[in-house]
């Protein structure tokens, strides 16, 4: 930068020189993936197809498969092309009356928006809440939001001062069914409702039927749409609301049961660990002798190797996925609670923004959850430890070697093999 403009701009700011952190040549990083490969195939990684599941294609309708019981999708493990049948059949079933989604990151002529597009075209009511606020996205979620709007889309835009970072949708149908109301569908997941990053973003979604869990995300868009200020949430944990509070008795809970001579152990695996509260109560859990790993793949404040920090280990995997996938996991003496989420525990998540982290109440689901941060706590291939000087040390040991991406959509394969009966 030239010297007369950053004086200009240190003057335009009432900053000063001392303010300033020296940057690389080279800002926007992130262009480089445009670039053609510059010498051939063998610097690439070869792709994981996407998998079938072979449940919901033999079901036929996705409705169907989960009205009988929740399926759990792995992206990009597996297909993203089940989230957009689960919405074109919405949008085409006469029996939904209305549809409900949040909007945070979509892709360019999203598959997403085009059906809810064909939802409102068919009569649906389509109600979707667009955060203005996404940053980089904010022109593409405008644009979106009026081709929405042109085709009788509800639009709701952001609660000023709040940016709404959860990630579900409810789809409502009217009417009875042989003498019982009918059933409504939901899915909640971990990421966004972006086919372009469901290829290269870990995450998890949930594709469920439960009436209790629908019940708590309909207060959620209540409160979106400014119909209650209140609500009472009994299974989904709320940024804003509950999702603070009913942490911390779990994390409490798991130091009562070693004050009881039993086990306590959490796993928590986020993007981000930096809010201050939180870490205070890892701190006191691992004094009092709970157990907890903590898989974070971007900024940690935590410092771990300390007095009060024995009990905790830090592992940060980078692969060819990007990580991004929030799983709070505690023991629970045996009962073994299990959260998927879309909040890591940053200041702005717990206290800037609407998030929802929802339980998993099927036992096959929670082992498979289990199960897959149990390889990601024995990846030594691409994983780090984080030691006292918040520096990654590469994982060595004298176990076979486990890279725990790969070894994922191998697991998932056999999962799907037996689940189905292949």
């Amino acid at each position: 930068m030239p010297e007369d403009f950053l004086q200009f701009i240190c003057h335009a700011f009432n900053i000063t020189l001392d303010d300033l952190v020296m940057e690389g040549r080279y800002l926007n990083l992130q262009d480089l993936i445009k670039l053609p490969n510059p010498k051939g195939k063998e610097l690439e990684q070869p792709p994981l197809s996407p998998m079938r599941i072979p449940y919901l294609d033999q079901m036929g309708s996705v409705f169907r498969a989960v009205k009988k019981r929740d399926v759990l999708l792995h992206f990009p493990y597996q297909s993203f092309d089940y989230l957009i049948r689960f919405l074109m059949e919405a949008a085409f079933d006469p029996k939904v009356d209305e549809i409900k989604i949040t909007q945070y990151r979509v892709a360019t002529n999203s598959a997403v928006i085009n059906a809810l597009i064909s939802a409102a075209q068919n009569g649906k009511k389509v109600t979707v809440f667009v955060e203005l606020k996404a940053r980089y996205d904010e022109e593409h979620n405008m644009n979106t939001a009026k081709r929405m709007k042109q085709a009788g889309i509800r639009i709701i835009y952001s609660i000023p001062g709040l940016k709404v970072h959860a990630k579900v949708a409810v789809i409502l149908r009217k009417g009875s069914e042989g003498g019982y109301k009918r059933k409504n569908f939901a899915y909640l997941s971990t990421g966004n409702f972006n086919e372009k990053t469901a290829r290269t973003y870990s995450d998890m979604a949930l594709l469920t039927s439960n009436a209790e869990i629908i019940t708590d995300i309909t207060q959620v868009f209540a409160v979106l749409e400014g119909k209650i200020t209140e609500p009472a949430f009994r299974h989904l944990l709320v940024a804003q609301f509950n999702m603070v509070p009913e942490l911390k008795q779990m994390i409490q809970r798991e130091i009562d049961h070693v004050h009881a001579g039993k086990k306590g152990r959490i796993i928590l695996k986020m993007n981000g660990l930096q809010d201050t509260q939180m870490i205070d109560e890892l701190y006191k859990a691992s004094e009092q002798g709970v157990k907890i790993d903590l898989i974070i793949r971007g900024i940690c404040c935590l410092v771990p190797n300390q007095p009060y920090s024995k009990n905790i280990q830090i592992t940060w995997i980078v692969d060819m996925f990007l990580e991004h996938a929030r799983i709070w996991y505690f023991y629970n003496d045996g009962k073994e609670d299990l959260y998927l989420s879309s909040a890591d525990w940053m200041k702005r998540n717990l206290t800037r923004r609407i998030e929802t982290a929802f339980p998993i109440p099927d036992p096959q689901i929670k082992q498979e959850i289990i199960d897959i941060l149990d390889i990601q706590l024995r990846d030594n291939v691409k994983a780090c430890y984080i030691d006292e000087g918040l520096q990654n040390i590469f994982k060595k040991d004298s176990h076979p070697p486990v890279r725990s991406q790969p070894e994922i959509y191998t697991y998932l394969q056999k999962t799907i093999r037996s689940s189905s009966g292949i």
